[in-house]
């Protein structure tokens, strides 16, 4: 039955856009590694990832030296899985698990939940440059895909942005990290985007912005170790976000905790604020789940009217973070 299902979704696939292929991963295919299905795959095709865990190891000369990943995109193919929770790249074993270099907006990775990368210092091998970080996602030279509905957590540093790459990163859920959430290095090109993002309960920063143009709007940075939005040689467009309870590992002695580092504190401006979201399951009792209780003031509070973060309102019961607490959930996570 699922066989059939997979050809019938393929054919209405193709039919719907003119001269394009689907070509589909799984185990019930001659295809059964996503790296398979890309090296298959020209612009304009979809690669559709069926549900399993791929953890298969390829590994890429790139800007930065030789890689492992699990996946390198191909300019302008579409990377889908079938169901973010229950299609899941591992990259333990390898510094990535997507890289993207040298590909434009239409290149798109969508519908993943991408885990494994436990390192927090720099690849696994050094090669003396401190921004070459474990990610799950890496964005190089310019790698300027358009991310969408992914789940990345537990994976070290969540995507990792250089050179003149400018993503579009929406609807992610980055979490439970073991180093920031989004790191951005880059010396020129257009804004990286990052919209309707949920950053919580990553070890150092939400989102850390070395240098380069960065947009960060409608987006939920809660409870991360170090600074919800860190800037440095440079200050990125903060607007409709809540940034909350960041920064409670080691705050600065004189000023306390800082959602804000290295630019001035944005709550209260440009549609920003700082409040308790309300996370339906913050403490794992559930399996985590980072959608926010229908009353939290995430609900409505975006720059259309809709809610804040990757994940709206869903469960009705408005539990409070004990606070105290909330900073040895997340260092339990890396004992």
């Amino acid at each position: 039955m699922r066989f059939v299902l997979a050809v019938v979704l393929a054919a209405a696939l193709m039919a719907s856009v003119a001269g394009a292929t689907t070509i589909n991963v799984g185990s019930l295919f001659d295809v059964t590694e996503i790296q398979e299905g890309l090296d298959l795959a020209e612009a304009g095709d979809t690669v559709l990832v069926w549900t399993g865990t791929y953890d298969s190891v390829s590994y890429f000369d790139t800007s930065v030296g030789i890689r492992g990943a699990i996946a390198r995109m191909p300019d302008g193919v579409i990377l889908r899985g079938n169901h973010a929770r229950d299609v899941v790249i591992d990259h333990t074993e390898a510094e990535y698990a997507i890289i993207c270099e040298n590909v434009g907006a239409d290149t798109r990775i969508e519908n993943f939940t991408i885990t494994g990368g436990i390192g927090r210092d720099q690849g696994r091998g050094d090669d003396g440059d401190g921004r070459n970080l474990v990610a799950g996602v890496a964005c190089l030279q310019e790698g300027s895909p358009t991310i969408d509905g992914l789940q990345i957590r537990g994976s070290a540093t969540g995507i990792v942005i250089r050179g003149l790459s400018a993503p579009v990163i929406e609807g992610t859920v980055i979490s439970r990290g073991s180093h920031h959430g989004i790191y951005v290095a880059k010396t020129g090109g257009a804004a990286v985007t990052v919209d309707h993002a949920t950053i919580v309960q990553n070890f150092d920063h939400g989102i850390y912005v070395f240098e380069g143009a960065t947009d960060i709007a409608n987006s939920c940075i809660t409870h991360n170790g170090k600074n919800g939005v860190r800037a440095y040689l440079t200050e990125p467009s903060v607007v409709y976000c809540n940034v909350y309870w960041n920064d409670q590992v080691d705050p600065d002695p004189q000023e306390g905790p800082l959602d804000y580092g290295g630019m001035d504190d944005q709550t209260g401006s440009n549609g920003n604020i700082s409040l308790e979201p309300f996370y339906c399951d913050y403490t794992g009792a559930a399996g985590y789940d980072y959608h926010v209780c229908v009353d939290s003031p995430n609900v409505g509070a975006d720059s259309m009217g809709g809610d804040l973060g990757a994940l709206g309102g869903a469960c009705t019961e408005c539990v409070s973070i004990v606070e105290r607490s909330s900073w040895g959930a997340i260092k339990a996570l890396y004992r």
